[in-house]
């Protein structure tokens, strides 16, 4: 299994207690979908390795405790804390709407509702307080909001992303490649 087939579903952000259970914070809107998991894919040395689960027990709406068959020691545990967690992309739910995954909006282009090209997604940056997409305008490097009130539509037959965006926007947010 490799990282290109798989999704980040959380981390391991600590040990709870001497007995080999850790903390897991989904990095998603609702892990009610992931609580029956019987095994998942833990990063280690950038390679991912099966685990298979005993137990998860749920804290918080994105919170649970896991614990993971033959990882029975507060030491053993705390080897994975800050592991990151994935399952295959073919695990994930089918969203429809205006909802995506970032990874699936990768080639799209954005248009607002004129026509008007705001240029192709080359990525998406994640940087906490707002996500962006990364265009290519025709060589010229555009950073967009990823804002849910600027969307209007997402089509994905067409591979495009409708959005309302504010006047003056693209001429902003532009910069050369080099």
């Amino acid at each position: 299994m490799n990282r290109e087939t798989c999704f980040q579903l959380g981390q391991l952000s600590r040990k709870v207690g001497n007995d080999g259970r850790l903390m897991l914070v989904f990095d998603t809107d609702d892990a009610s979908p992931y609580l029956k998991m019987e095994s998942v894919f833990v990063e280690i040395n950038k390679a991912l390795v099966p685990f298979f689960i005993e137990q998860i027990r749920v804290i918080s709406p994105l919170q649970a405790h896991i614990k993971f068959e033959d990882i029975d020691s507060g030491e053993q545990a705390e080897t994975l804390v800050g592991a990151a967690i994935y399952l295959p992309l073919e695990l994930l739910p089918v969203l429809s709407g205006n909802k995506f995954y970032y990874h699936e909006v990768i080639g799209f282009e954005i248009q607002n509702p004129e026509g008007q090209s705001a240029g192709i997604i080359t990525d998406i940056l994640e940087n906490g307080a707002q996500d962006l997409f990364r265009l290519d305008l025709s060589g010229t490097e555009v950073l967009i909001p990823i804002a849910d009130e600027w969307i209007v539509k997402v089509q994905r037959a067409e591979q495009r992303i409708i959005m309302q965006w504010p006047e003056g926007m693209l001429t902003i947010n532009q910069a050369k490649k080099t």
